[in-house]
């Protein structure tokens, strides 16, 4: 079956890969018109970042308007953004060369090289974990819970405005979901997710670039890029972001290019400048993103919010406000409108007076924060030191220093010149404390978070923020103390990448391999930048060929790196998850209406969309009231909403207590299946004394012979 698949899927990848184009290129001209309009004196490194986020922010709003009408198809993306992108660049002209006027501190060699090798170190360790999705699939609990159902969803039904329930454990189906709408056009394009393990690089290589804008400025570019490196090589970071769906690092992208260019448009006016509107604006789009991907940017948002307005001219202020606001809610607002007109609440997990509030789910009760249990010695010694170092590494305490010394002496700037160097330190010191008031931050029972080792991610773009601001703080200004802090936070790097759990031998070669080639592509790019050549026709020629080339390359090893991954994507290996067999099930299904129930299996559930994302899924509960979403309690209820859903295929898995993942209860709705002649098992499998049933089903269940036992507690 797999081999048929990759011989008809040559032409469906060959139009996967001309549609890519169509869209990076379109979105490229555009973004690059529209940057000269705006930003004509930007060059190097801001100019790009400034175009990546237009881009972005370009086809961000395509396919949210697109899904809006229930147009996320194929064609309609692609010939939207085709029109739309070229409408912009004709809008906006095509002026002559950039010439910068922006006053930049020149970096010495040694600074670069030591920037490079950072970077190249974190996208190598960062390919590890993604040559393994490739080798047997996304596996990561967020990603496989309901970041690819979402995707995949988006995919088949064309449109994205719908609320997608997974699970009756939290309210996730209000989450923002931008990062979802990109993983959901890779499947679009593709046909299937070939594209989503290695999206996260491309942010993290984007968040890197930030990070260097951020410093380079002041020239201190090598010091910004290696604080941040630092913090996205973190274990937490690594484990979670890479390879997967998680939508962590594009968030933490988005907070740190709203930063680097509300610093570089101070920069082509003078320190502590008010910037211009166009600038201003783009770092609120930036910003306005960030909080469309992840609800842990909120806090971050809302900091640097208050810091641009408070560095705003006495008489300006209220310009300053709209001027900011206003981008920052269309970028940012999509999501939460959408959440306002389905249930009456743009913050349905928010008990807001007078608004709409779906019913708790399971899980409400175990919502705590950091500081909640800040002054717990116990909780201390017993959670949170073995979470930080599992997360952080060994050296965390050096970490978790250099965060919060960094935007202290920030803080501590003196006035005048270094107003925006305090007004940073203030935001990061902000996004921290953020961090830890934020629900769920150390989840878990009372007495007992157990999760906060896994939401540790959620200090990422506090944590990230904080470790590049640092190199900024005046106190550590001078050639000696600049040296003195990039070598400090190079070695604190190099200490938690050098963990053998990071690098495992299989991989070892070729994420190596990977990490040196874009940083040499990367120093190649910078050493060709600003030559001057003669503009012919014969060297546009070989420009154009220079890139085919490449390109070409890029696109048949795409083909080959395609045909491996469906190869082990989610095929049986024991030992790996009680819902192996189920997932190799369901890899030789397509166009099924498939329904799941059951805790247990409902966290992960993406593999059931079957190989080429075509199997519709869904989590089978009662839809109540105000967005609420809860388990069916009684057998006739039961088979009436099997019976609605029209499902080919039912699978029954048990409940489990998140917190005691080795603890499964019964599944209630599999013995109310079982008992009914319409359905029959085809694979049975027993995990912890409990029953994970996959039914066909061959006819509507009968709720009229139900035995009386509903679901108790």
């Amino acid at each position: 079956m797999i081999a048929a698949a990759s011989g008809v899927g040559v032409a469906r990848y060959a139009l996967g890969v001309a549609a890519l184009l169509v869209i990076g290129g379109s979105l490229a001209l555009a973004a690059v018109a529209l940057r000269r309009r705006l930003l004509g004196d930007w060059t190097g490194a801001p100019a790009r970042l400034a175009e990546s986020v237009i881009a972005l922010a370009l086809l961000t709003a395509i396919l949210e308007a697109v899904g809006t009408i229930g147009l996320f198809q194929l064609g309609p993306v692609v010939g939207v953004t085709a029109l739309t992108s070229l409408g912009v660049a004709r809008a906006a002209g095509m002026p002559g060369r950039d010439h910068s006027r922006q006053a930049v501190v020149p970096h010495g060699r040694a600074g670069l090289l030591v920037a490079l090798l950072a970077a190249a170190a974190v996208l190598a360790e960062w390919a590890v974990p993604t040559f393994q999705s490739y080798d047997v699939g996304i596996r990561t609990f967020d990603s496989l819970w309901y970041h690819l159902p979402w995707a995949a969803s988006f995919a088949q039904t064309g449109q994205v405005t719908g609320l997608r329930f997974t699970d009756v454990e939290y309210l996730t189906a209000f989450y923002p979901a931008t990062a979802e709408l990109l993983h959901g056009l890779g499947i679009v394009l593709f046909a299937r997710d070939t594209l989503s393990p290695a999206l996260n690089l491309l942010w993290l290589g984007l968040a890197l670039l930030a990070a260097w804008c951020v410093g380079r400025p002041r020239g201190l570019g090598p010091a910004t890029l290696t604080g941040a490196a630092l913090a996205l090589g973190t274990p937490m970071m690594t484990f979670s972001q890479a390879g997967s769906a998680a939508n962590d690092v594009l968030g933490v992208f988005l907070l740190l290019a709203a930063v680097a260019l509300l610093v570089n448009a101070e920069g082509a006016k003078g320190p502590g400048a008010w910037p211009e509107r166009a600038p201003l604006a783009l770092a609120a789009v930036a910003a306005g993103l960030a909080i469309a991907v992840k609800l842990s940017l909120l806090a971050p948002v809302a900091a640097l919010t208050v810091g641009v307005l408070a560095l705003a001219p006495a008489g300006r202020r209220r310009a300053g406000a709209a001027l900011w606001l206003g981008p920052l809610i269309l970028a940012g607002g999509f999501w939460y409108v959408r959440n306002l007109i389905a249930v009456g609440n743009p913050l349905p997990w928010v008990s807001i007076p007078g608004l709409s509030t779906p019913a708790a789910p399971l899980q409400a009760h175990t919502a705590f924060s950091v500081a909640h249990y800040i002054v717990n010695g116990r909780i201390l010694h017993r959670f949170f030191e073995p979470g930080l170092t599992s997360g952080l590494g060994p050296w965390w305490p050096a970490i978790v220093v250099a965060a919060v010394l960094g935007p202290l002496l920030c803080v501590l700037a003196p006035g005048g010149r270094q107003g925006s160097t305090r007004v940073l330190g203030l935001v990061a010191v902000a996004a921290l404390l953020g961090y830890l008031v934020t629900p769920e931050s150390a989840a878990g029972p009372s007495g007992q978070p157990l999760g906060f080792a896994f939401n540790l991610r959620y200090s990422a773009p506090a944590l990230t923020l904080a470790l590049t601001v640092l190199p900024l703080a005046p106190f550590l200004g001078g050639a000696r103390r600049r040296v003195i802090v990039l070598g400090a936070l190079a070695v604190l790097m190099v200490a938690t990448l050098a963990q053998t759990r990071l690098w495992p031998s299989s991989d070892l070669a070729g994420a190596v391999a990977l990490g040196a080639a874009l940083a040499l592509a990367a120093a190649l790019a910078r050493t060709l930048r600003g030559r001057r050549r003669p503009r012919t026709r014969l060297v546009a020629g070989l420009l154009v060929l220079g890139l085919l080339a490449p390109l070409s390359a890029a696109a048949a090893g795409g083909y080959l790196l395609q045909r491996h991954y469906l190869r082990g994507r989610y095929a049986y290996q024991p030992g790996v998850s009680s819902l192996s067999g189920v997932w190799a099930f369901f890899r030789h299904v397509h166009d099924a209406r498939v329904g799941i129930v059951g805790t247990f299996g409902g966290f992960f559930s993406y593999p059931l969309y079957g190989l080429d994302d075509s199997d519709h899924v869904q989590y089978v509960a009662g839809h109540g009231p105000h967005g609420s979403f809860t388990a069916i309690g009684t057998c006739p209820r039961w088979r009436a909403t099997v019976n609605a859903g029209h499902y080919r295929d039912l699978v029954t898995t048990p409940s489990r207590d998140p917190w005691h993942p080795r603890a499964l209860g019964p599944s209630l709705e599999g013995a109310w299946t079982a008992s009914d002649p319409a359905a029959r098992a085809v694979y049975t499998h027993r995990a912890a004394g409990q029953t994970i049933t996959i039914y066909e089903l061959h006819g509507a269940l009968n709720p009229a012979t139900c035995h009386p036992r509903p679901r108790t507690g």
